[in-house]
């Protein structure tokens, strides 16, 4: 049973993730505000993205999601136990695979970047922008280690309830890709650069890509330094006949399919958006801001509630599991719910508040809205659904979060294929959406199956008042925002400012009034 301590703690964890994590996700939206204004939405900044997309992978659906979610649960139970051997031999052979994939990657960079530009825009240099993209591509790929190097200490260090650090070294990284972003100019007197002007400057070439390079290996130093601090004394052990390897390497078998499913919808979408076109670069910016809320909120408690539910399991504690797993789900929702409303009704302005600068123009911010809009309607069930596939991971099952997100990927290719031909951009959000809202309710359901006293049907309903609050909270929202400020500036600072502050009181004022419990209980505990 949780203790008041215990509870005090988690929250204390939750608001050192949440600040930490705010900063972190702060400065990578100046990071794309710079890029935006720097390069703008050109061929070039579709090449960049597919390239710069490879590591991302990697870390986001393999290491960030899946090895890390299986890493948390079993470093929790060896520390538990005292067995360092154990953490030692994951830790030694986790980091010799990356070093030999992040090797592979590099020399198969052009087939990668290829398969990222299957279909690319008919009004570009096609070959120009593949042999660019294949240059920034082998720059970028050496990220893959390093990554997994941050994971795999994030993990120790999550086990161990130490958060600091995972929150707060994305913050290094995001201000050396910043900094090398700004010394464009100093580099190139075109403006904005083109993909034959970088074709033909090793020194862009350099800046760009080992600049967001750069920035990944400080943050894996700040990672190894917090480990140290925190009395972790790793040792070296290569033992691949490890108990405790072969149980990663049964949990993680799932998790490869479960990686590949994510690499083929990634790929199909990716080519679906036209890259060279700009439109690759607008869904990527527009995923930029929709993973703001997701990170900031969603990916805290998270992050706080996945050891817990771990220990749990471990001790076969399953009221302690499905009471954790409940609040994690509704508390996932209660933050995201309304974000989702907000981002829908205010996609435009904010993303011409924040990119319409410099080479970033109006063209490029209506395109950039347009996937936003698409993606918004999702936030709360990627949210939920992220969260639910943690629970099966907190009870070693890789198994199930296979299939549920096959069916998801699945629903993703099949919508973006219909919708991407009558909406364009704005076609991928809506699949990305209606893929996650599905997956979310079905994958709720599954848990149903898994466990006797949770019911997924009861948690379904208790979302339903705080959608009546982000309703009439949206509805707010789109009166004042139509009244007030305007569509660039100052004005549509204005305006985004103004609506939220209205938008968050009048949410909060309806959550009261509908009495959902988890608001007041969120409150009490921060407290």
């Amino acid at each position: 049973m949780t203790t008041p301590q215990g509870s005090q703690s988690l929250w204390r964890a939750n608001l050192t993730v949440a600040s930490g994590t705010a900063l972190s996700r702060a400065t990578g939206l100046v990071r794309i505000i710079v890029f935006g204004a720097m390069v703008g939405q050109t061929a070039l900044a579709d090449a960049y993205d597919a390239a710069n997309n490879a590591p991302n992978v990697v870390y986001e659906l393999l290491l960030g999601g899946i090895l890390a979610a299986s890493l948390v649960p079993l470093f929790t139970r060896h520390m538990q136990d005292g067995d360092d051997e154990a953490v030692n031999a994951i830790s030694s052979v986790a980091l010799l695979v990356l070093a030999v994939l992040t090797a592979i990657s590099v020399v198969l960079a052009p087939l990668i970047f290829r398969l990222f530009s299957l279909s690319p825009a008919k009004n570009i240099d096609v070959e120009l922008f593949r042999d660019t993209g294949t240059t920034l591509t082998r720059l970028f790929l050496v990220q893959i280690f390093f990554y997994g190097l941050t994971a795999i200490a994030s993990a120790i260090l999550n086990a161990k309830r130490r958060f600091f650090a995972a929150a707060w070294t994305p913050v290094m990284a995001n201000i050396v890709t910043i900094a090398t972003l700004l010394a464009i100019p100093q580099i190139t007197s075109v403006d904005p650069p083109t993909l034959n002007e970088t074709a033909n400057n090793r020194s862009l070439q350099w800046l760009l890509g080992m600049g967001s390079t750069s920035g990944i290996i400080v943050m894996s130093l700040g990672m190894i330094i917090a480990l140290r601090r925190s009395g972790s004394r790793w040792k070296w052990n290569l033992d691949f006949g490890h108990p405790a390897v072969k149980q990663l390497v049964k949990l993680s078998g799932w998790a490869i399919g479960y990686v590949v499913a994510n690499q083929v919808a990634l790929i199909v979408v990716k080519n679906l958006a036209n890259p060279g076109s700009g439109n690759l670069d607008a869904y990527s910016k527009a995923y930029t801001f929709f993973s703001l809320p997701h990170g900031l909120l969603a990916v805290s408690i998270a992050t706080t509630f996945v050891p817990e539910l771990a220990r749990a399991a471990a001790s076969l504690d399953i009221a302690t599991f499905q009471r954790r797993f409940i609040s994690g789900v509704r508390l996932t929702a209660l933050v995201t719910i309304p974000a989702s409303f907000g981002m829908l009704i205010l996609a435009k302005p904010l993303v011409a508040m924040l990119l319409q600068h410099g080479n970033f123009d109006s063209v490029a911010t209506v395109n950039t809205a347009r996937a936003l809009t698409g993606l918004a309607i999702g936030l709360a069930g990627f949210s939920v659904y992220l969260f639910v596939l943690r629970g099966f991971y907190a009870n070693s099952d890789t198994r199930t979060p296979f299939f549920i997100n096959l069916f998801e990927n699945s629903l993703n290719i099949i919508f973006a294929v219909v919708l991407v031909k009558r909406f364009d951009v704005l076609g991928l959000g809506l699949a990305f959406s209606l893929a996650y809202l599905i997956s979310a309710v079905l994958a709720l359901f599954v848990m149903q199956r898994k466990s006797v006293e949770f019911r997924a049907s009861a948690v379904c309903v208790g979302f339903v008042p705080i959608i009546i609050s982000a309703g009439v909270m949206a509805l707010v929202v789109r009166l004042v925002s139509q009244n007030i400020g305007g569509e660039v500036g100052l004005d549509a600072t204005a305006r985004v400012v103004i609506s939220i502050v209205v938008g968050l009181a009048i949410y909060f004022v309806m959550l009261f009034v509908l009495r959902v419990r988890e608001v007041r209980a969120l409150i009490a505990r921060i407290n």
